[in-house]
């Protein structure tokens, strides 16, 4: 296994989904996370999600980070956490396609 690489994650407060997604409490939705893990990650090649877990919910225009770890066989393992407080927030493996 490698080191965890890490990245900035940010959906901001003015996106459109923050109207209509869940309206007086939105919350930011989990495909639009994995969207953003995979814009992130994907390279020149597509991207397989094996396996996802969503542990907590993420608000609009809360400070995120992305980590993700290159594994064997093209897998890697990745989590999203909050910035404040180091909350794991959505953990999951993906797989990179030749």
């Amino acid at each position: 296994m490698t080191d965890w690489m890490r990245r900035a994650l940010h959906v901001p407060a003015s996106h459109p989904t923050a109207s209509g997604h869940f309206p007086g409490r939105a919350i930011v939705p989990g495909a639009l996370l994995l969207d953003e893990v995979a814009v992130a990650l994907a390279g020149s090649g597509a991207l397989t999600f094996r396996a996802v877990k969503f542990l907590a919910p993420v608000q609009h225009g809360e400070p995120l980070e992305l980590l993700w770890q290159n594994q064997a066989a093209g897998l890697r393992r990745f989590e999203i956490r909050r910035m404040e407080g180091q909350t794991l927030v959505v953990s999951g493996t993906l797989e990179a396609m030749a």
